[in-house]
């Protein structure tokens, strides 16, 4: 591929701090993982982080913080990646899914609305694609029915709502450090909260549920989901780039977008309340044929796509849980439609212009 989906910037000054780590005789967590997690949750105006080995566990930590289980329900978008919902039914308990908005495919703050039921423990909104959710009425929803809200802010780092930071919005708000997200740790993940008590949970259940202040007590049944220095020491210096990966996103959109917005597609855009750091480069077209024409184009010059993730309901783990797709129409249409291409802070402006006019030609065929 010429143009890869993600390319991970990891340079001499990660590589010194792996080295130094493996040096310094301790690799497992210790105290790089936590000056990573002060770090990671300074930056995000929390006060408390707690590194995971993933996104999907540091999803399944919160959920099991806050006490979902058999017979609860999770409202949750269902245009995401799996593993979003996965964690839910880690739990024994059901997710229920709320359609999106048309334009930025976060979910419906109304139509969560509608689903919140005796039964409902949590919403788990997904800041979709960069681009944050519309997270006031959200939280009045949670407040008004006394229960909680993790944001899925995987995509989202140094997005901002109303000038807030994810990661601060919500109740727990989870992030992954995959290879193409906004800073890789190689894998890794991390859970934010403000709340004291939830946070000293988490550390818990992530060491097997063993009692901090005595060895190889286990009052509760925990996962073993650390960190490692290892990856907490990439995970530092990635931090110190992070600005200039945001800035660098942003203009990379706003070429794109100028070369492209004459063209009948939906393209990435930005509601007025919203900082977006644009995680990839999404496009919807009108007919699923020109999406699969568009697609074939792309990956025959060299660019790579992906599908515009999973519509959740479809997949077969939730097959027998009853779902009426048609329920969900917009996110069933734009994951139909969609497809995504990079939008690498590492990208040149060399392949940028390459990636506008094969996109043009892509998106213009007959």
């Amino acid at each position: 591929m010429k143009i890869p989906i993600a390319k991970p910037d990891i340079g001499t000054k990660e590589i010194e701090a792996v080295v130094k780590t493996m040096k310094s005789g301790w690799i497992t967590q210790g105290k790089k993982v936590e000056e990573f997690e002060k770090s990671f949750a300074n930056y995000c105006d929390a006060k408390y982080g707690i590194a995971t080995t993933s996104g999907t566990t540091a999803l399944h930590t919160a959920l099991a913080a806050i006490g979902v289980q058999n017979d609860n329900e999770v409202v949750t978008t269902p245009l995401s990646c799996v593993s979003t919902a996965n964690p839910i039914l880690y739990l024994h308990a059901k997710p229920v899914f709320a359609d999106v908005e048309p334009t930025t495919l976060n979910v419906n703050p109304s139509i969560v609305e509608k689903k919140i039921t005796k039964r409902t423990k949590a919403i788990l909104p997904v800041h979709m694609f960069g681009h944050p959710i519309d997270m006031d009425p959200i939280m009045e929803t949670a407040e008004k029915h006394g229960i909680y809200v993790v944001e899925d802010a995987a995509h989202a780092l140094g997005a901002k709502y109303k000038g807030r930071k994810t990661g601060s919005l919500g109740h727990i708000a989870c992030f992954s450090f995959y290879g193409d997200k906004m800073i890789t740790t190689g894998e890794g993940g991390i859970v934010l909260t403000s709340d004291k008590e939830l946070a000293e949970k988490m550390r818990v259940l992530r060491n097997h549920g063993m009692d901090r202040h005595r060895k190889f007590h286990h009052p509760i049944l925990g996962y073993n989901y650390k960190m490692s220095d290892i990856h907490a020491a990439i995970g530092i210096v990635q931090m110190r780039k992070l600005d200039t990966y945001i800035q660098k996103r942003r203009k990379n959109v706003e070429y794109l977008n100028k070369q492209l917005n004459d063209l009948e597609v939906k393209l990435p855009t930005t509601k007025s309340y919203a900082f977006n750091v644009y995680y990839v480069y999404h496009i919807i077209t009108k007919r699923r044929k020109q999406k699969e024409k568009a697609v074939e184009y792309l990956e025959n010059q060299g660019i790579e796509t992906r599908p515009l993730l999973s519509f959740i309901p479809t997949q077969p783990p939730y097959q027998h849980l009853g779902y009426n797709i048609n329920e969900c129409p917009v996110a069933q249409e734009a994951n139909q439609n969609g497809f995504y291409v990079s939008n690498s802070p590492q990208l040149t402006q060399s392949e940028l212009e390459y990636m506008a006019s094969t996109l043009r030609k892509a998106l213009t065929k007959p």
